[in-house]
C-alpha cells in the first residue's frame, strides 16, 4: 500500500512528462495524508460529543414537545421537533466546534 513509485524506470519508459506527472501524484497524495487524518479525527470528536449537544438535546427530549407551524400553505400538517431528532445529531457530527478549526486548518495548509 505504501510503495513508493519506481519513477526513474517510468520517466525512462513513457518520457520526462509523464514520469514528472507520477512524481506530483506521488507528493499531492502524500500531502493529503495529515488533513484527512485530522478530518477523522474531528469527525470522531463530533460522534464522542453528540450526546452533550445541547441543541440536539432539547429537540430530541420529548417531555418539551414543541409543535412546528407547517412547512407549506396548503397541504401541510403540523408537526412534532422531536421528529427531526436524528436529523439534528447526524448534522451535528459535521458541523460541530472543531469544524470550524478544521476549516480554519484546510485553508492555509
Amino acid at each position: 500500500m505504501f510503495k513508493y513509485q519506481p519513477l526513474d524506470l517510468i520517466r525512462k519508459y513513457f518520457g520526462e512528462a509523464i514520469g514528472l506527472y507520477f512524481a506530483w501524484m506521488g507528493v499531492y497524495t502524500r500531502m493529503l495524508v495529515p488533513p484527512s487524518l485530522l478530518g477523522l479525527i474531528v469527525f470522531l470528536y463530533g460522534v464522542l460529543t453528540v450526546n452533550t449537544n445541547v441543541p440536539s438535546q432539547e429537540m430530541c427530549d420529548d417531555s418539551l414537545n414543541f409543535t412546528m407551524c407547517p412547512l407549506c400553505d396548503a397541504v401541510c400538517d403540523y408537526w412534532k421537533l422531536s421528529s427531526v431528532c436524528s436529523l439534528t445529531r447526524a448534522s451535528y457530527l459535521f458541523d460541530n466546534g472543531a469544524t470550524t478549526l478544521f476549516a480554519i486548518f484546510m485553508s492555509l495548509w
